[in-house]
């Protein structure tokens, strides 16, 4: 999504746990998703929410979220979250079939490949 920036803070390969912000410059959406761990989120800035759920997000709010958790993230125009995500997500397309499964190296593959891409040098202090 070019919307969306993700920008990795951590990855723990101990755990399988990892850390980003994600910001976005635009009101969008990120598809339906599960998480097979626990996921935290401190709202930074802006307002974010999920399809599923009656409440909103606003900066300063933290927010837990369970293992098996299905749900469709809204972030709002300038919305910023720091997540951190135990265990893989998994991405469902339109019809609920499983469209594809991310973790800590799927996440740093993705991390690498941008640095890659942009001449960039890879910040390998993130690995614990």
């Amino acid at each position: 999504m070019d919307n969306l920036e993700l920008k990795p803070l951590r990855f723990e390969t101990r755990s399988g746990a990892f850390v980003v912000v994600l910001r976005s410059s635009e009101d969008t959406w990120l598809g339906k998703h599960r998480h097979r761990g626990t996921v935290t989120a401190v709202t930074v800035s802006g307002e974010w929410n999920y399809k599923e759920y009656d409440w909103v997000a606003k900066p300063g709010d933290y927010v837990v979220e369970n293992p098996g958790t299905i749900h469709t993230l809204h972030m709002g125009k300038g919305a910023e979250v720091v997540f951190t995500i135990s265990g893989s997500l998994e991405f469902f397309n339109d019809d609920d079939t499983l469209k594809n499964t991310m973790d800590i190296f799927s996440y740093a593959h993705l991390y690498y490949e941008h640095c890659r891409k942009q001449g960039l040098k890879p910040n390998d202090g993130l690995w614990f």
